[in-house]
């Protein structure tokens, strides 16, 4: 089983590549043209490397990554640091997930393709009923941390725009 892990040099994509690989599978990776991996997995038999930031992949591109792939699991994220909280790109998350969906489509795949978004977003159905506390919280969150909305807005494509 082949399959393609965005954001892989962060602390979340690091850690589901080393684990793909620990029980055999075969894992593309695309992280930036700067980031490291820890050599243990950087020079693993079962890993492809990609260097490429996703804002720089044309569409075609994409659809060549993800082409042949059982699953592509979305590790992107926001850098925590002010730059990285309030600067572009702002919808990072939501853009990748949605350009990735349309690569798999893309692609014409002859089984189902698994999507995994990894983010830090509580995510809720629509009609779960939450408390005014826990309403005045995520208020507060997507005005005090931008990368918030773009998790959430990310989620929401998935669950609202892509049909099973």
């Amino acid at each position: 089983m082949e399959i393609l892990v965005v954001g892989a040099s962060g602390a979340t994509g690091r850690l589901l590549v080393a684990q793909l690989l620990e029980r055999g599978f075969f894992v593309r990776a695309i992280i930036r043209p700067t980031a490291k991996l820890p050599s243990d997995i950087a020079h693993h038999d079962h890993l492809t490397t990609i260097r490429a930031s996703i804002h720089a992949l044309s569409d075609d591109e994409l659809t060549e990554h993800v082409l042949g792939c059982h699953a592509v699991a979305c590790c992107l994220g926001h850098t925590l640091s002010f730059k990285g909280m309030f600067a572009p790109p702002y919808r990072l998350v939501t853009d990748a997930t949605r350009r990735l969906c349309n690569a798999i489509k893309k692609s014409a795949p002859l089984m189902p393709v698994k999507f995994v978004l990894m983010n830090t977003t509580g995510n809720r159905d629509h009609g779960e009923t939450i408390s005014v506390a826990q309403t005045l919280v995520i208020w507060l969150l997507r005005l005090l941390l931008p990368p918030h909305v773009d998790n959430e807005q990310a989620a929401s494509y998935l669950r609202d725009a892509i049909e099973d």
